[in-house]
């Protein structure tokens, strides 16, 4: 007569319960070896420079504004790429630093440059 998983385990309750006392150890501590940070940190390594000419056209923006800020940012020894947006009355300067900064490394970096 075939048997059925559930009438084995009716009739094995030795197994039955040895089985859900492993499940239920197994994750338990699964559980507790979870992560427990709501939000994990992660490190911004990209800075968004914008800056305000009312009036201006795109092209006096890049040549007054754009230009100066892009050339002391790259001086940098951190920058590892400097992107820029220039439009009528405003400059956007996007600047990324080099990955081999870590999250301990940035915030003095990011403190330093707004200082300069």
């Amino acid at each position: 007569m075939k048997q059925t998983v559930a009438s084995y385990f009716i009739n094995n309750k030795v197994i039955s319960w040895m089985l859900t006392l492993i499940f239920l150890i197994g994750g338990t501590t699964s559980f507790f070896g979870l992560g427990r940070l709501e939000d994990p940190a992660f490190t911004l390594k990209d800075a968004l420079i914008i800056t305000s000419y009312p009036g201006a056209t795109p092209q006096q923006v890049e040549e007054e504004v754009t230009y100066p800020l892009e050339k002391a940012v790259q001086q940098l020894v951190y920058v590892d790429e400097v992107r820029s947006i220039s439009s009528r009355g405003l400059s956007q300067i996007t600047v990324s630093m080099k990955n081999n900064y870590g999250p301990d490394d940035l915030p003095q970096i990011w403190m330093s440059c707004a200082v300069k």
